[in-house]
């Protein structure tokens, strides 16, 4: 990147689809990557097509790629020609998974932090709807940034991803004053040391700190009065009740659950009080999909998990894409707060809506936590009516929000059905 700063406080982007003509909010991969002035790129994602990621590169820029397979060696990091390749810890190898979607890119005078929601393969930046969260920061090699919020954030994020220390180190010399109303939500798996020592810090125990430091500090008495709608956009489901939605919207409101035994744990609580839509495609939205049985491998669910007696089938909305008959493979949560649900924030990461991601809480025991993930809250949300059938317009720093997806809240029909996958 060698003139100004294209995103200097931070924007959503969409992805493109072929055959669909794309918006000024649309960004391609070489958009983001601008490869010719690209000094080094840290890279990590759940799966990757080497071949074609590697067609996007310069032969000549370095590469760190976080590895999600597990490697023969127990070294942590290791270089392959100019690709230096880093395996996280796993301390339950075969269990637990690297989800994270984060893009670090570095050039002569700048660094780009790039938040995707889909993965390193081709498919999520041509047939599946993603976006990402971009934001350019100043770099100057021969100066020292004082720390903020922010960078003390993505520092710990990189270094529980066993990034070399030389190259989180870098972030000192770059410039995150102009990270406002952004905050970062990771999450690491448990039994490993950095994720023993901070295991309040992830998740959704982070998301509830996040929310907490917005909206201040609010009283954790036995009473509980909602005033958000949290809308979650997914392409996963997993083995989701009632005990753990009511946990995680309380911590969407700023509240930890063990503060507020009383309201988990009584089901005389009416689960209408849950106002938490689970946005995920029905069977029939991935058959009719315009670019075929392609996109249908990106949607995961089982029918056993469905039909468990505690699953919350009745949180189930459908997702609304912005293009008709296409697959939106975001990881989104839209909170809308207040009596008016004009304001709130929202969620763009790795996290879908499950315990793998988010985390569960057992009682006074640790957290467990099964992935890497990674994402970010835009605070500050303005949500705008429009007309028709379009939902409401999100709005951040006073510019309109493009999202894959509308912002509508309609459940599933009466044969509505999950799309279940083939595993």
């Amino acid at each position: 990147m060698s003139g100004d700063l294209v995103y200097p406080d931070g924007a959503v982007r969409t992805t493109p689809l072929i055959g669909i003509p794309g918006s000024n909010d649309s960004v391609t991969l070489d958009d983001l990557l601008n490869a010719d002035h690209l000094g080094h790129a840290v890279l990590t994602t759940f799966v990757v097509d080497e071949p074609w990621l590697l067609s996007h590169f310069n032969p000549t820029t370095a590469l760190t790629l976080v590895a999600n397979a597990q490697a023969d060696s127990d070294a942590r990091t290791q270089r392959s020609g100019d690709i230096i390749r880093v395996q996280p810890e796993f301390p339950k190898p075969h269990v637990q998974i690297v989800h994270s979607k984060l893009l670090l890119l570095f050039y002569a005078h700048s660094m780009r932090l790039v938040v995707c929601t889909g993965n390193l393969v081709e498919d999520d930046w041509t047939i599946m709807h993603n976006c990402v969260y971009v934001h350019d920061f100043p770099m100057d090699d021969t100066r020292v940034f004082p720390a903020n919020e922010f960078s003390l954030a993505l520092a710990y994020s990189l270094l529980d991803l066993s990034i070399p220390v030389d190259l989180v180190a870098r972030l000192n010399h770059v410039d995150f004053a102009r990270a406002t109303d952004v905050h970062i939500i990771t999450s690491v798996p448990t039994g490993g040391d950095r994720q023993d020592a901070y295991m309040n810090e992830y998740g959704m125990l982070r998301l509830a700190k996040v929310i907490n430091q917005l909206h201040g500090s609010k009283p954790t008495s036995e009473s509980f009065d909602p005033d958000t709608r949290l809308y979650c956009v997914g392409s996963s489901l997993g083995r989701l009740d009632y005990r753990w939605l009511r946990e995680f919207y309380l911590c969407a409101h700023g509240l930890t659950p063990r503060s507020m035994r009383k309201y988990v744990f009584d089901y005389s609580t009416p689960n209408d009080m849950l106002d938490v839509g689970i946005a995920f495609h029905t069977q029939a939205q991935v058959e009719a999909c315009r670019y075929g049985d392609q996109c249908a491998q990106h949607i995961m669910t089982k029918r056993s998990v469905y039909e468990e007696r505690d699953f919350p089938r009745d949180a189930l909305v459908r997702i609304e894409p912005l293009h008709r008959d296409t697959l939106v493979h975001v990881k989104a949560m839209v909170a809308r707060v207040g009596v008016n649900q004009d304001k709130g924030w929202l969620y763009i990461g790795s996290h879908n809506c499950t315990k793998a991601a988010w985390g569960t809480l057992h009682g006074d025991e640790p957290p467990y936590f099964n992935n890497y993930e990674f994402g970010v809250v835009l605070s500050g949300v303005q949500f705008d009516k429009v007309d028709g059938d379009k939902g409401v317009q999100a709005v951040w720093k006073e510019e309109p929000l493009e999202l894959p997806f509308k912002i509508v809240w309609k459940p599933y029909f009466r044969d509505d059905e999950p799309y279940f996958g083939t595993f």
